[in-house]
């Protein structure tokens, strides 16, 4: 017995161990592409591409552009030209320069020439849907449907400027003097029309507003004169401002990489005295040129969700416009 008991302990004790199931493997952290960046340069608009640094010109010819912004969706984008008639209207043109199209037919330009001013950047702005685009043109806020259609006022009578959706679609911030000295950050509130005054500057000047993804972040620039600085605050009642450039010389300042970084204007020292553009990361850290060959008023893109190609023997951003919306 004792043998017999000596041999199931040898016999058990070479049973081979349980070993624990490997650990399941890692969820990778989604990559999201960097998107482009379309900005004006030498009058025209240009599309940079962050993932390969390539810059393509989507619009050329004798028009000039200003103040272009990209559609949500980051297949479109719409801006200021003065066509091929030389009155400044709306127009919007594809990602990759296909489909120019105007939107709106004033006789006489809609953006006036105190409006072209890069320290307010003035700007269309689409809402989070991609389905409706407000612009600002003699101090009223309008509105229409994407393709231009369905044109109705928001906001008449106000002196306002730079208008952007907030992110929720319930409210529309613009930038307006009001009964100031300054220009100043207001909110309407779109369901019954009341108006908030955000910011309460007495000797700065707001402009370029913009929403960071999740609403409660909102960027512009202060400017006086000729010295301009990029700020980041509380969307809702303008608490907490914080320069983030501290330089005098940045501007036009907008959320990108969907709300991871910033991009903005910057003028040069010294005997560089050009205006390019930079990306930095919220708080005002890690600051990276993206152009050395001048460059003003970003907007940025998601990465295309839809490839759009030219018209075959057609060069794109001079086709003739295609109306809509008259």
């Amino acid at each position: 017995m004792a043998i017999l008991a000596m041999g199931l302990l040898a016999a058990e004790g070479c049973k081979k161990k349980m070993e624990a199931p490997p650990p399941p493997p890692p969820t990778p952290t989604p990559v999201i592409p960097p998107g482009s960046v379309v900005f004006i340069q030498r009058g025209h608009l240009v599309r940079l591409d962050l993932d390969s640094n390539q810059i393509t010109p989507l619009t050329g010819g004798k028009s000039t552009e200003w103040f272009p912004a990209c559609s949500p969706l980051g297949d479109q984008v719409a801006y200021w030209s003065n066509g091929e008639d030389g009155v400044y209207n709306l127009w919007k043109i594809n990602m990759d320069g296909s489909q120019r199209t105007q939107l709106t037919f004033d006789e006489v330009s809609a953006l006036e020439p105190g409006d072209q001013n890069l320290m307010v950047n003035t700007s269309a702005a689409w809402s989070s849907d991609g389905k409706k685009i407000i612009y600002a043109t003699r101090g009223d806020i309008w509105m229409m449907d994407s393709d231009g259609y369905n044109p109705e006022s928001v906001l008449l009578g106000h002196e306002a400027f730079c208008p952007i959706f907030s992110p929720d679609g319930k409210t529309v911030d613009f930038v307006s003097k009001q009964d100031d000295q300054v220009s100043n950050l207001w909110a309407l509130t779109l369901s019954d029309k009341t108006l908030k005054k955000v910011t309460n500057y007495t000797d700065w000047n707001v402009g370029s507003p913009s929403f960071s993804m999740d609403g409660k972040k909102i960027l512009y620039n202060l400017y006086r004169s000729n010295i301009s600085q990029v700020y980041i605050a509380n969307a809702v009642d303008g608490s907490e401002p914080l320069n983030i450039t501290n330089n005098n010389r940045s501007l036009e300042p907008r959320f990108s990489l969907n709300g991871r970084k910033i991009i903005y204007c910057g003028y040069g020292t010294g005997d560089d005295v050009g205006l390019n553009l930079y990306q930095m990361n919220t708080n005002g850290t890690e600051t990276k040129a993206l152009t050395a060959d001048e460059a003003s008023s970003p907007s940025w893109a998601p990465a295309r969700t839809v490839t759009l190609n030219p018209t075959p023997g057609k060069t794109p951003g001079v086709s003739l416009p295609t109306p809509v919306g008259k």
